[in-house]
């Protein structure tokens, strides 16, 4: 008997696969690609998953033979079977009973506690800083409310847009603290290989590329570090958070059936997906697929145009399936948005591409927000308490703000990206075309090549922005061509 199990929020990856009379298993997907134990086939469902989302959820992976574990579960192989159970779960249903100010007390108390137990360690823990509230939450709380002098790291860009160093900068130095900081550019885009050699499966978040240089920059110094991955899930921080109070229950008052046909057809393309008009209808009276799908990935006509007749027809029961399972339960929209953001691009985007990058480079790193105690309390901490306005944090900001930097309070939520687009019409033009082109021969029967010239071209004339589609079309066509060369 053998028994494997995942962490309860996914912080660290899992697949395996059983091929023939043996379990194969591995962190990362590309030590078990690189065996050749089968002649990898393309899982047409994973495809479209990637396409649409942007990543691909547990069970399964980019080719058929290999599974991934869902977080929160464990696996048990005995005599050739595999048996897959969950063993955790958080409940969002029920809600704290106690004041705002004992609620505020509560969670730092919490975080306190989760930041104490992730700094035991034989060697110096740094911090991965940005700009936003949620490393510099943590860089307070090291500082005031735990003592502790850490080394801070940073990286930034030459485009103001998407650089927050200058943030970061001034953050460090209030609480007098040492900083490393380095710039990126256009050499980032060398890494892609490397990135894809690493994930073993297409991953569109971009962010992946700062996020391996930011780690190759920590671990010259430190080889464990903290980051405030998770804050954005714990305490509402995504602007499709800040819904109007009358939001949060109008997709209630439509037939089960009727929201997930207009859900499905958004987000594949199909009749009740015709025009801007009827869109931004959809994203009024069901705002809960603000969260399900971004207009940045191949959802509605986007799909229709790259996905061949064969990927659309064959993938139709899977979307059909998803899209009924996220309707399914009693939530309200918030917290229906809540748990999708936790349980799907939360494990299988964000912590994967902060593990992949992080091992790549030979650091660890570890995510106080991502506290299962600590992820049980926010789930139940009412939505007034996470979401002022048109603002998320709430509790976060009151608990955190006499001790930061006002820039730092009033900053704009950038995210962290790179600037594709204008490279890719700049210094990368020629680069972003021979990524894309010839399409390999393993994705043409489910990739339209002429949809992705005819989406490369409009970018690069400027009459549209296709950045992230491109990134995808990108990232899928080197995965094929490293790992399905035979």
């Amino acid at each position: 008997m053998l028994l494997l199990a995942r962490d309860r929020l996914g912080k660290k990856p899992l697949n395996y696969g059983l091929i023939g009379d043996s379990l194969y298993f591995c962190s990362e997907l590309a030590p078990l690609l690189d065996q050749r134990l089968a002649l990898w086939e393309i899982e047409p469902d994973a495809l479209a998953a990637y396409l649409i989302f942007g990543f691909i959820s547990a069970p399964q992976t980019i080719v058929k033979q290999i599974k991934k574990l869902p977080p929160a579960h464990y696996l048990v192989w005995r005599a050739g079977d595999v048996k897959v159970q969950r063993y955790w779960s958080f409940d969002q249903s029920e809600k704290i009973v106690c004041s705002y100010d004992e609620a505020v007390g509560l969670v730092r108390e919490k975080l306190d506690e989760s930041i104490r137990l992730r700094l035991r360690s034989d060697v110096p823990v740094g911090l991965l800083l940005s700009g936003g509230l949620d490393s510099n939450t943590l860089l307070a709380r090291l500082v005031r409310g735990l003592g502790q002098k850490v080394k801070a790291f940073t990286i930034g860009f030459t485009q103001r847009e998407y650089d927050e160093s200058e943030i970061a900068q001034k953050s460090a130095s209030h609480f007098g603290v040492e900083h490393h900081l380095l710039v990126g550019d256009p050499d980032l885009l060398k890494l892609l290989p490397d990135v894809v050699r690493h994930y073993g499966e297409p991953s569109a978040d971009k962010s992946v590329l700062p996020t391996m240089l930011l780690c190759g920059l920590t671990s010259r110094y430190v080889k464990v570090a903290l980051s405030g991955d998770g804050g954005d899930e714990a305490f509402a921080g995504y602007p499709k958070h800040w819904l109007k109070s009358w939001q949060h229950h109008v997709s209630g008052f439509f037939p089960s059936g009727w929201r997930e046909r207009w859900t499905l057809d958004s987000m594949k393309g199909g009749p009740w997906q015709q025009t801007k008009i009827i869109e931004k209808l959809r994203r009024r009276l069901l705002p809960e697929t603000r969260s399900l799908f971004s207009g940045e990935f191949f959802s509605g006509r986007f799909f229709r145009s790259i996905a061949t007749p064969m990927l659309q027809k064959r993938t139709a029961s899977f979307l059909g399936g998803m899209v009924h399972e996220f309707w399914n339960g009693k939530l309200n929209a918030f917290d229906r948005i809540l748990h999708w953001d936790n349980t799907e691009p939360l494990p299988y985007s964000l912590l994967t591409k902060l593990d992949i990058a992080s091992m790549a480079r030979g650091l660890e790193v570890r995510s106080p927000f991502l506290d299962h105690e600590f992820v049980e309390l926010c789930a139940k901490l009412p939505r007034r308490w996470k979401v002022n306005g048109k603002k998320g944090k709430r509790i976060l900001r009151d608990l955190v703000s006499p001790d930061l930097p006002p820039e730092v309070l009033s900053a704009p939520k950038r995210g962290f990206s790179v600037p594709l687009g204008q490279w890719w019409r700049n210094e990368a033009r020629q680069q972003i075309r021979d990524g894309l082109f010839p399409l390999h021969s393993a994705l043409q029967p489910f990739i339209e090549e002429k949809a992705a010239a005819h989406l490369l071209d409009q970018h690069q004339s400027g009459r549209a922005n296709h950045a992230q589609r491109l990134w995808n079309l990108w990232v899928l066509n080197e995965w094929a061509r490293t790992f399905l060369r035979n």
